[in-house]
């Protein structure tokens, strides 16, 4: 039987990895701020590693544009929206393609709330017990430890250190692979400086801030059948992950006793 809050989670996580791969490029980096025209694609990526590798807290946001006849983002999710810190804080949302649903999550240290709603549940578990768990829930929480099979990919999609050392340790570009510096832009309301690259056939741009501290503001990694955006905020910024009342939450167990397996 498919693991849904899993599989939702999961996708968010390694649909971000991929839409940022080109930032990890090799080298140390200066934690001066720089006049970014004076450096180089590759020096000025390095800077948004640094600014990335010291972040004690990041807001990331994925926007996903499939175009027609593209078959191979079914089950990527359409958007995300993540806020995570390094005290174990997470909250945020994913929302699946095609009508499959959403789901609101909530994460502090070891513990998860998930809320999926009823066109998640009814996508992603066979028959009706899709249906007799949308309705045993009636929009509350399901809690339980980020230690259960079932919600562990919300461990991994919410836990900065991880995602920090999967795009700093794995992401990196392809052997002789190399950035180009476009022209000044703005980007999220910020003037960036793009950094373009070909990788694997799709073309990847990364916005860095020219201005404060030279940190990544967007990057889009585009193919001939979707575009993936991911925009990067709340560098330092307070994670609201709020508990849910006892009363809005139903626990994994109880869950399990209700409609078996999940």
């Amino acid at each position: 039987m498919p693991h849904p809050i899993r599989a939702a989670a999961a996708a968010a996580a390694s649909t971000l990895l991929a839409a940022t791969a080109a930032l990890a490029a090799p080298g140390a980096a200066s934690a001066a701020e720089d006049d970014l025209s004076r450096l180089s694609a590759e020096e000025i990526a390095e800077r948004a590693r640094t600014g990335l590798r010291g972040a004690v807290s990041l807001r990331v946001t994925l926007d996903q544009d499939q175009f027609d006849g593209g078959t191979d983002a079914l089950e990527d999710p359409a958007t995300a929206d993540l806020a995570m810190d390094e005290r174990g804080r997470c909250a945020g949302t994913v929302t699946l393609t095609r009508g499959r649903g959403s789901v609101e999550l909530v994460k502090r240290g070891d513990e998860v709330w998930v809320k999926p709603d009823r066109d998640f549940w009814e996508a992603q578990l066979p028959g009706g017990q899709g249906r007799a768990a949308a309705d045993t829930l009636h929009g509350r929480y399901v809690h339980g430890s980020t230690r259960d099979g079932v919600l562990a990919a919300v461990t991994e999609a919410c836990d900065l250190d991880s995602l920090k050392e999967d795009l700093i340790g794995e992401a990196t570009p392809d052997e002789g692979g190399r950035m180009t510096k476009g022209a000044g832009t703005t980007a999220v309301f910020t003037p960036v400086v793009p950094l373009l690259r070909q990788e694997d056939g799709e073309r990847v741009t990364l916005y860095v801030a020219s201005e404060g501290p030279p940190r990544l503001v967007q990057a889009t990694r585009t193919s001939d059948v979707k575009e993936d955006t991911v925009t990067v905020t709340g560098y330092g910024a307070t994670v609201r992950a709020e508990v849910p009342a006892e009363e809005d939450t139903v626990d994994l167990s109880t869950l399990r006793d209700r409609l078996g397996p999940l």
